[in-house]
Formats: structure tokens, C-alpha cells, sequence
């Protein structure tokens, strides 16, 4: 485990312990802790998900196992004359409580209590990838048409820094294609706090896929439930 010295410094800059999330119940059955959500949960999870109205500290969140909510975002652009679909990733800071290092989706972040799931992937595409004002060809209108589906995701896992943790998650997933006048590359991307993401990468998108599929152990881990939802969702005509 780091020490309070370490985690007080670039750690914190990584994430906030004390952040505070809205609990949510736990899907209708365990069978359903890694699917996408879908109109016969009943309206307490379809279309959104439904609070507790209980507000606990991130730290503790996936110290218990909390359901807590998120947002992820993939940009994705198509290239018109190969139709080759090309991911952006980021990977992770060595500093983050779970899965540091790892390759992940473009953008992500957790919903904090009270916040709109929208502005949340808005500010987050700010943080995490605005620095040099790449995000702003984005709006909000463009994040509400991009979501594709909300999946429930429960994992556990151990970092040297952190020690064990669950996270249990129901994600809003959603897909920003490409709006730039030039290709999408690495470094017109770069966050705002440079501990929240230590680099990028593009990968052609059905090689992640594949990636994905297998478990490949440089990238988080997701369910085949999700990884087929974001197939789907990328690899159908723009």
C-alpha cells in the first residue's frame, strides 16, 4: 500500500478519495452484473438506472462494492474511401485506483452525486482530452445522439498502490465519431491534469474488438455483453 506521503501527491491528482457518488441497487439478479440494460429490467433501471438517495465517498465505493455510475466515451472515425474504423485509447496513469496503465476506452469518468450523466462526459472529454482544444468540436446535443447503450459492469482486481478493490458499475456508453478536418492522431489529445492520463494511442477498430474478445492483458477488461454492444454500435455505417 502507498503511503499517506505518496497518495497525497500525484495519486490524489488522479482521482479524489472523498469525491462523493449516489448509490444505486444492484441489477435484478447477479446474472445480469455484466450485461447491457435493456427495457424489461422495469423502469428502475430502463432507460436510466434509479439512485438509492444514499451518498458514500469514492474511496469506500469500491472498498465495499458499492453500484455507483459512470460514463464512457469512444471517439471513432471512418475512414470514406477504405471504410477502415480507427479507436482512439488512452491509457491510464500509474496513479489510478484501478487498472493503472492499462489501455482504455477514450474517455471516462465517474458520475459524482447530483450530476447530470451529460455534463459529466462533456467535462470529462474536457479533462481528459481537451487540452490542447481538440473537444471543443463537441456540444452537448452531439454527446445526448451519440449514447448507445448502458451496461452494468462488475469487477475486482488489486493494485500495489491500492490494494484490492470491486467496482460495480452501471456505464453510459456512447460513441463521438470523428469531426475533424484531419486525421484523428495521438497528439492532438492531452488532459488538462497530466496524472488523470499518462498517453494515447489509435488502434484500427476491429483489431480492438478482437483485442477485447480475448482479454487481452493491456487493455481493461470488459464483458463480451459490452465488448459485442460496442461492435455492434462502431462497425455499422456511420
Amino acid at each position: 500500500m502507498a503511503s499517506n506521503t505518496e497518495k497525497g501527491s500525484n495519486y490524489n491528482l488522479a482521482q479524489d478519495p472523498s469525491e462523493l457518488f449516489d448509490i444505486y441497487p444492484p441489477p435484478p439478479s447477479t446474472a445480469l452484473f455484466n450485461s447491457v440494460i435493456s427495457s424489461d429490467w422495469g423502469e428502475s433501471f430502463f432507460p436510466a438506472p434509479q439512485p438509492t438517495g444514499k451518498v458514500k465517498e469514492r474511496g469506500n465505493v469500491h472498498v465495499d462494492g458499492d453500484w455507483h455510475r459512470s460514463v464512457q466515451v469512444w471517439i471513432v472515425q471512418r475512414d470514406t474511401q477504405s471504410n477502415r474504423i480507427s479507436v482512439l485509447l488512452q491509457r491510464r496513469s500509474p496513479y489510478k485506483d484501478t487498472h493503472p496503465n492499462l489501455l482504455d476506452v477514450s474517455c471516462a469518468g465517474h458520475v459524482n452525486a447530483g450530476d447530470d450523466v451529460l455534463d459529466t462526459a462533456m467535462r470529462e472529454l474536457e479533462e481528459e482530452l481537451g487540452g490542447h482544444g481538440t473537444m471543443r468540436m463537441y456540444s452537448l446535443e452531439d454527446i445526448r445522439h451519440g449514447k448507445v447503450f448502458t451496461v452494468t459492469s462488475a469487477m475486482e482486481g488489486e493494485t500495489e498502490k491500492y490494494g484490492k478493490f470491486t467496482c460495480r458499475e452501471y456505464q453510459d456508453v456512447f460513441i463521438l465519431w470523428w469531426k475533424g478536418d484531419v486525421p484523428m492522431e495521438t497528439k492532438l489529445f492531452a488532459p488538462l491534469v497530466a496524472e488523470e492520463v499518462s498517453g494515447f494511442e489509435v488502434m484500427d477498430g476491429m483489431e480492438l474488438i478482437k483485442k477485447m474478445l480475448q482479454n487481452d492483458e493491456k487493455l481493461v477488461p470488459r464483458s463480451t455483453k459490452y465488448v459485442n454492444a460496442l461492435a455492434k454500435a462502431i462497425i455499422r455505417e456511420e
